[in-house]
């Protein structure tokens, strides 16, 4: 019943559409972490269902991608992007430890957000119109999957700043056990993507193999980015965070959308006759 619970709690945390079963239950806040792999799985169902809608529409590419890129942001109410903007407000200040931590509170948005936030999304926009053409949508499945896999096994590792709301649970014994939750959790929806790979490959111009192959480069990819990200952040601000978390999620779905442009791009040049 707790897995339950703290299941819910996860989608009415990190999700913008009305949950389903609204329960809470303030000392199962490890317990939701770990489940932040199924919500990425819930977002990522809707994010390939949203691909499939846009492909049969014949939409533009310039606007089917202008979507999908405004999906991933909206259905997290822009949360993640917020802790971007603020790491990297904090962080591009170049000022001593204490102001950094500052400067991550406040909730004025300064010049350094902006800036690379504008970075962000023109990168996020290049490289979802090469993958809206070129991919086909069980990659979109994985890249919300990974993304909030790294960044809730981060939140349970490491060691809290002072001010985050998550020091009260950093505290609590036994969160070594958290992590199996997100590896099975990891190990099934990745098992189900690659198992697809085999059914849909009477529609893919493209072998099982290269495919699998491409997916794997991605899982990778994203999860040594988001780790990197992870690391930067926290050394820069002295210790986790939510912010930290939201801007791991933001660096690792980064890495994921650019690596999933070029593979699938040249992938689909090596199949295309001279």
């Amino acid at each position: 019943m707790n897995y339950i619970t703290a299941f819910f709690m996860a989608w009415g945390n990190f999700i913008t559409l009305p949950c389903p079963l609204k329960r809470w239950n303030s000392e199962l806040k490890n317990l939701m972490l770990a489940f932040l792999p199924a919500v990425g799985a819930v977002i990522g169902v809707l994010w390939m269902v949203l691909f499939g809608l846009l492909r049969l529409s014949k939409l533009p590419a310039s606007i089917c991608s202008i979507a999908m890129v405004f999906f991933i942001f909206a259905i997290c109410g822009f949360m993640h992007m917020d802790g971007y903007m603020d790491c990297m407000d904090a962080i591009l200040s170049r000022r001593p430890l204490e102001d950094r931590q500052r400067i991550l509170k406040d909730s004025n948005v300064g010049a350094f957000a902006v800036v690379t936030l504008v970075f962000l999304v023109l990168a996020w926009y290049a490289s979802a119109s090469v993958a809206f053409l070129y991919s086909d949508c069980i990659s979109f499945l994985l890249i919300p999957v990974v993304s909030r896999s790294v960044s809730g096994a981060c939140v349970l590792s490491y060691k809290p700043i002072g001010h985050s709301q998550y020091v009260k649970d950093y505290e609590q014994p036994d969160r070594g056990k958290y992590f199996a939750v997100i590896l099975i959790q990891m190990a099934v929806i990745i098992g189900i993507a690659a198992a697809s790979l085999f059914f849909t490959s009477g529609t893919f111009p493209v072998g099982t193999g290269v495919r699998l192959a491409n997916m794997a480069i991605l899982i990778a990819v994203m999860t040594v980015t988001g780790y990197i990200a992870c690391a930067y952040a926290r050394k820069q601000l002295g210790g986790m965070s939510g912010d930290i978390a939201g801007y791991t999620i933001c660096f690792s779905e980064l890495a994921g959308i650019i690596t999933l442009a070029v593979t699938q791009y040249y992938t689909f040049m090596l199949v295309m006759p001279a």
